[in-house]
């Protein structure tokens, strides 16, 4: 049973009349006390635990209480044939209740009102993953952010010790050539040296190789239909905290065709450039803060905007502002999430590019081929 709902009720007519009511509709599993249902929650993974207040041992807001230090993503709701306020109140504070309902119950009502838990809890899990995902790609983007420039700063030398080498090698078989004719130890001694040489050579070469290599394997794309619309809610929704805590996300949509590409690589970059945007804004201006992101384009071409009124960029900063390992935060950023958005980007044929103004704010935007 994927994902069900739990309801725990001392009274079995009670328990029975709620199992009939969701048969068909939602998958749910019953339990007559609270030590009961943390035994089951302990083997399955419950979407939404449903529980009466009033039980003998433990109540219900016990039980939400246990269920939110032990199982915080359950969606949690208490059912009580008492209107008692001071419950309610408790359920709230102690057990983080997402909703508390009143018996007798319609069965629609109560349907209706666990199914959209169960959503709720879907949706999470959903964001939860996909963060996981993020995490991830961002790992191993940087390191082939890394690579990429650690292979492009080895290339420069290695090719002039490559010419070198090449240089000294025919030199010195020039004179090999010249002294072949005269006997003595220093012909010797320079046929000795071509081995080593064309050794070196050879290793330069394998080096050499392998930078390209690196470079080629940190330009792998993706491929799948992507729905833009569809990765900008799903990213603003797991950073809905820092959006309440800092400002005002606004989501400016029009209907655009779908583009080629990776959700969770996408979907890296809007978390990236929305989350820059709310952590340059003082969140003691948090009524005055707004990041708004617009969705825009045509047949061809699909545009992500992400602008806000914060501080704004100096000119000096904004040339720096896509190179790796820069960075203008105060608590240590590791300088890798633009660079890595813009090379996702264009790794999937679009482009980014930021204006910015100080003491006005900045916007960057992103355009994207259509698939």
């Amino acid at each position: 049973m994927n994902h069900p709902i739990l309801y725990v009720d001392d009274e079995p007519s009670n328990l029975i009349v709620l199992e009939a009511a969701l048969e068909g509709f939602l998958p749910i599993l019953t339990a007559p006390s609270g030590p009961a249902a943390l035994d089951i929650m302990r083997k399955t993974e419950v979407a939404v635990l449903l529980t009466d207040q009033r039980m003998p041992g433990m109540s219900g807001v016990d039980l939400a209480e246990a269920v939110r230090l032990e199982f915080p993503d359950t969606i949690r709701m208490i059912v009580t044939a008492y209107s008692d306020l001071n419950a309610a109140i408790e359920a709230i504070n102690r057990g983080q209740v997402h909703l508390f309902l009143r018996k007798p119950w319609d069965p629609r009502e109560i349907r209706l009102s666990l199914e959209m838990a169960r959503e709720r809890y879907l949706m999470g899990r959903r964001i939860h993953e996909m963060e996981g995902r993020l995490v991830a790609t961002e790992r191993i983007y940087s390191l082939g952010v890394i690579a990429a420039g650690l292979a492009h700063e080895i290339r420069n030398p290695l090719s002039a010790l490559q010419t070198n080498l090449h240089y000294v090698s025919s030199t010195l078989a020039a004179l090999s050539a010249k002294l072949s004719d005269r006997s003595g130890i220093q012909a010797t001694e320079l046929a000795d040296l071509e081995e080593p040489l064309a050794d070196c050579e050879r290793a330069a070469a394998n080096i050499l190789e392998i930078t390209r290599s690196v470079e080629l394997t940190s330009r792998q794309s993706d491929d799948g239909l992507v729905d833009l619309a569809e990765v900008v809610n799903l990213a603003t929704r797991s950073i809905r905290s820092q959006i309440m805590r800092i400002g005002e996300v606004e989501l400016q949509f029009e209907p655009v065709p779908a583009v080629r590409g990776s959700r969770t690589r996408l979907g890296q970059v809007v978390l990236n450039l929305v989350l820059n945007a709310l952590e340059s804004m003082d969140p003691a201006r948090r009524r005055e803060n707004r990041v708004v992101v617009r969705l825009y384009g045509n047949e061809k071409t699909q545009c992500l905007e992400v602008e806000d009124n914060g501080p704004g960029i100096p000119a000096k900063t904004l040339a720096s502002i896509f190179d790796p390992f820069f960075t203008t935060k105060s608590n240590g950023g590791s300088g890798l999430g633009l660079a890595i958005s813009r090379r996702i980007v264009v790794e999937l044929g679009g482009d980014m590019h930021v204006k910015s103004e100080v003491g006005v704010g900045t916007r960057f935007t992103v355009s994207l081929p259509c698939a």
